[in-house]
């Protein structure tokens, strides 16, 4: 029969054991258009869902392009209804290694334990890639035709969309 003070102890060792879990979670960074968006104004049928869902088991951030201006984006991403679901966002004229190290950062993950989803081969894949990641690229939408390469990287599931993520992850 354990001792009162053995049963403490391993009370104490479980509870830094599920500290240490929660501390480790794994994190997702998305692309914005083309990925939970399908354009500026609306966001895919399914975004909500899929986010809401996975936000409770992962941590999430978005890195996006905004071609037509930073502050147009990020009103469009704020107003979109996903907003809380994110624990960074990043938009920017380009994507960079650096921007998804500082996602990695704040959502205390490593590329290890990170996936990227995009529907760019030249772009979140290639980063994603380039990091050690693992990537999901979305074979779907307007950049299908731009396929993964020796650049690129091939990426570690093709989907149709974010929705797969579901039955995946």
């Amino acid at each position: 029969m354990l001792r009162r003070e053995d049963n403490l102890l391993l009370r104490e060792q479980k509870k830094q054991r599920l500290i240490f879990k929660m501390e480790m979670r794994k994190g997702i960074i998305f692309d914005w258009i083309g990925t939970l968006a399908k354009n500026s104004d609306e966001i895919f049928p399914y975004s909500e869902r899929v986010v809401r869902r996975l936000s409770g088991r992962y941590r999430i951030s978005v890195i996006s392009i905004a071609g037509f201006g930073i502050e147009k984006r990020c009103k469009e991403i704020d107003d979109s209804g996903l907003r809380e679901y994110f624990d960074h966002v990043v938009v920017d004229e380009v994507k960079t290694p650096e921007q998804y190290l500082e996602c990695m950062r704040i959502m205390k993950t490593n590329p290890r334990d990170t996936f990227v989803v995009d529907d760019r081969a030249f772009r979140g894949i290639k980063i994603g890639n380039q990091l050690g990641c693992k990537t999901y690229w979305i074979r779907n939408g307007r950049y299908s035709h731009e396929t993964p390469n020796e650049e690129t990287g091939e990426p570690y599931e093709i989907i149709n969309s974010v929705e797969d993520l579901l039955n995946i992850l």
